[in-house]
């Protein structure tokens, strides 16, 4: 019966609300809950230093002799770059380089080839698994200083593939004992609107259930003015058959928006629930908080010099955005456990300029096995990096392997993910050559739960590419740095407007992708 309810209008409170005395609003706090870090990760200490402009997550020295001693082990195995500096060594502090002079890396990265060289002038098939990782050169489309080619999808465009890809790549015996379980099936809308109907975004919501003495969801309103409400992804911890139901009475929304409060129950009918507050939204400058998030183990070798000089292009690009954009930008990249670091931190910043050296400075190298730290890279930049209220937060997560899911002490992706909906924080993930059917999984997971797109970077052609991380909707391909720009703008310009339907009519391979 909802699906029956998607083509009427959006349902006003008034229509979703019981008869009956009203519960007196609560409302959000400001400051989210406390995001859980990882004082030890497989058993061992980590440790955190200032280097620079870099707040470093390492090993502790206490533990260096057992990493160096994993380290050491795996270096028969390590991909794209040979063994990482010993973790008890002294840490690396990031340089401040001019971008047109960056420092060496510190492990060989081989340069870049042709996809159609490396085949013969064929085109080259999509791999997965390690061996992907093991091709350094041979996935990336294009030579080394033309832009990087890439392909990208919106899976909140075409959900019901969407959930078609989740249900048969999700029981995949390589994905299954793996993902973390986000049944997202019954994905519901908030929006919260001013006192002249327009959309508010960065609203904070609270969806409580009374009859279990919780708050079931926290989330914060994207661009539009909405935010996505997973009734079973909330609840799917409680392991019961009312998981993801509507609970006796419904559930009360509680909204807080410039200062002022409003309160509705919600008993589940329809898909959107629209909540209005009594006060006007205040205009001015966009203010926009832009995180990269970066996997810099030795496989990323290949790409990771382009990937910087598109993430170059971007930043200089949105710079111009003018004077209605309060732009600022932060990073997090990370490796994984036996190299010099596990995460390294950007704080945000105004200065481009300077942020912009930084993130030149970095090299790739380490890795070890094929999965690597990116939980702990999404959990540093969803939870550790200084996101401001009421900003429009864009993360680009940007890697060629999935997550580790195997370390004791670490935070689960699907935390970070939900945590990032409780935010308002949109990711658009990217994938570079070589991702495997977890990794895609998992990518295609952060995008749609947080409402970003889907990018991967094109290797053979555009239709193989999309093919082989189970995309099989519309795609748009164009340069990397188009898309990511494209997103950008694409969140200032709909910042505090009403969603548009999306387009039946296909796009043309250079448009650009359009933000939701």
């Amino acid at each position: 019966m909802r699906r029956a309810l998607r083509c009427l209008p959006l349902l006003l409170v008034a229509a979703c609300t019981r008869t009956g005395p009203q519960r007196k609003p609560n409302p959000p706090e400001g400051a989210p809950p406390a995001f859980p870090t990882s004082a030890t990760l497989a058993g061992r200490e980590i440790a955190t230093l200032d280097a620079g402009p870099w707040t470093v997550r390492r090993v502790a020295v206490r533990d260096a002799e057992a990493a160096k001693g994993d380290a050491l082990g795996s270096a028969g195995r390590r991909h794209g770059g040979g063994a990482a500096p010993p973790a008890g060594g002294p840490v690396p502090a990031p340089t401040t380089a001019a971008p047109s002079a960056p420092p060496p890396p510190t492990s060989p990265m081989p340069a870049p080839r042709d996809a159609a060289e490396a085949d013969g002038g064929r085109s080259v098939a999509p791999a997965s698994g390690a061996d992907a990782k093991a091709r350094p050169g041979e996935t990336a489309r294009g030579r080394q200083g033309t832009p990087l080619r890439a392909g990208s999808t919106d899976d909140n465009e075409d959900f019901d593939a969407f959930l078609k890809f989740l249900a048969a790549w999700g029981d995949r015996p390589t994905t299954a004992p793996k993902h973390d379980v986000l049944d997202v099936s019954d994905r519901r809308f908030i929006a919260v609107v001013d006192a002249q109907g327009r959309p508010w975004p960065g609203a904070r919501v609270r969806v409580a259930d009374e009859s279990r003495d919780r708050v079931a969801w926290t989330a914060t309103t994207y661009g539009d003015g909405r935010t996505p409400f997973y009734p079973r992804v909330a609840d799917r911890d409680l392991r019961t058959a009312l998981a993801g139901k509507a609970p006796s009475g419904g559930w009360v929304v509680e909204v807080e928006a410039g200062g002022a409060h409003a309160s509705a129950r919600w008993d589940g009918t329809g898909d959107v629930l629209t909540v209005p507050v009594a006060a006007t939204r205040p205009e001015g400058a966009v203010p926009l908080d832009v995180a990269i998030v970066l996997d810099t183990t030795g496989s990323m070798g290949d790409e990771i010099d382009r990937i910087k000089a598109t993430l170059a292009s971007v930043v200089a690009r949105v710079r111009e955005a003018g004077p209605g954009v309060d732009l600022r930008f932060g990073a997090v990249v990370y490796r994984d456990l036996g190299d010099d670091y596990v995460t390294m931190r950007h704080g945000f910043t105004g200065d481009v300029a300077a942020f912009q050296r930084a993130l030149t400075a970095v090299s790739a190298a380490g890795g070890g096995d094929y999965a690597e730290s990116m939980n702990q890279g999404l959990a540093e930049a969803v939870g550790r990096l200084d996101w401001r209220a009421g900003a429009a937060k864009v993360a680009f997560l940007i890697a060629d392997a999935p997550p580790h899911t195997d370390y004791a002490g670490d935070v689960p992706y699907g935390t970070s993910l939900v945590a990032a909906v409780g935010e308002g924080i949109r990711v658009h993930a990217v994938a570079a050559s070589g991702l495997d059917d977890f990794g895609t999984l998992v990518f295609r997971q952060a995008a749609q739960l947080t409402r970003g797109k889907f990018v991967f970077i094109e290797y053979g052609d555009l239709a193989s590419t999309a093919a082989s991380h189970g995309v099989g909707g519309r795609v748009q391909g164009n340069n990397l740095d188009d898309i990511l720009v494209g997103a950008l703008r694409a969140e200032i310009e709909g910042w505090g407007r009403a969603p548009t339907a999306p387009s039946t009519a296909p796009a043309p391979e250079s448009a650009a992708p359009r933000g939701r």
